[in-house]
């Protein structure tokens, strides 16, 4: 059925564009960039397994193969990601930040072409020119302030959405590997955990979560809590629809992460950037609609 992809795809976008409001309050607010990329990654982790365990699922997978999958995924698909967008933050607008992570769809596409798992379409291929146009004026409109470093903040996190295609287009090849979204969440956390660690240490970046909360803290939990179904409804999402089907998310956590931006910090972006926000959600949704088609047999079956 059509109705439940959409369904998680909705959910998916309200939940990650929520996220970035959390992390710009929070890393604003004391905690460092790398202790709360560990804290999304830790957390999530234990809640996981602890959810597995209640409910008699099955364990997460020792194996070989699977550990080498939670490998690619935890470091590519968190890690660099998650900490790349979390030490922006504090330089880039909530709403701002979402639009260009969420820039997914606009990297999937060529790397789909790469990887040969598409075929060339030239609508499709306007759609990435168009987002990526949209991409650039929001670099030249960065580089016109002049603290930030000409541009330098967009540029940095377009690092994430390049590593978030990276590892949609990953799993989507690894459908030997036979894992539930629960064991698959699970277990790319527990290997960022692992990875992120050392920076955490190396950077002096630990922040505690015990009592006393302040509301950085009650933040960072509320995020661990989202997290947790995020991602478990994200691994959901690309078993049953794929790659293509779940970039159509980059344009509801745009749209999500600009309502909160604008109700929480009171951010409203400038003509050009609305210009630029504009190109890119087409892009986005143009990209997920054309792909829509491709996808609607290979859910039905």
């Amino acid at each position: 059925m059509i109705l439940v992809p959409l369904l998680l795809l909705t959910s998916l976008g309200i939940l990650w564009g929520s996220g970035y409001v959390i992390a710009r309050f929070a890393v604003t607010h004391g905690v460092p960039a790398f202790g709360y990329a560990f804290w999304q990654s830790l957390g999530p982790a234990i809640l996981l397994i602890l959810f597995s365990l209640k409910n008699n699922s099955k364990k997460i997978v020792f194996s070989a193969l699977p550990w080498r999958f939670y490998l690619v995924c935890g470091l590519i698909g968190i890690a660099i990601p998650n900490s790349t967008m979390y030490f922006v933050a504090k330089h880039i607008p909530a709403g701002m930040l979402a639009i260009i992570v969420n820039t997914v769809p606009i990297f999937i596409y060529p790397l789909a072409l790469l990887f040969k798992q598409e075929s060339f379409r030239w609508y499709r291929m306007l759609a990435v020119v168009l987002g990526f146009f949209g991409i650039l004026l929001l670099v030249l409109r960065y580089a016109a302030i002049p603290d930030s470093v000409l541009g330098l903040w967009p540029v940095l996190a377009l690092i994430s959405p390049l590593m978030f295609a990276l590892c949609s287009i990953y799993i989507d090849k690894q459908k030997k590997v036979s894992l539930s979204a629960l064991e698959s969440a699970a277990g790319m956390m527990i290997m960022s955990s692992i990875l992120l660690m050392p920076m955490v240490l190396a950077t002096h970046s630990f922040y505690p979560l015990w009592p006393p909360f302040s509301v950085a803290s009650w933040l960072v939990i509320l995020e661990i809590l989202l997290s947790s179904l995020g991602y478990v409804i994200f691994f959901r999402l690309i078993q049953i629809a794929g790659s293509v089907y779940y970039g159509m998310v980059g344009g509801i956590v745009g749209i999500t992460g600009l309502f909160w931006g604008w109700l929480i910090f009171g951010e409203h972006p400038s003509g050009t950037a609305w210009l630029a926000i504009v190109l890119i959600v087409i892009s986005i949704l143009w990209l997920g609609i054309k792909n829509r088609s491709a996808s609607v047999a290979r859910i039905s079956e």
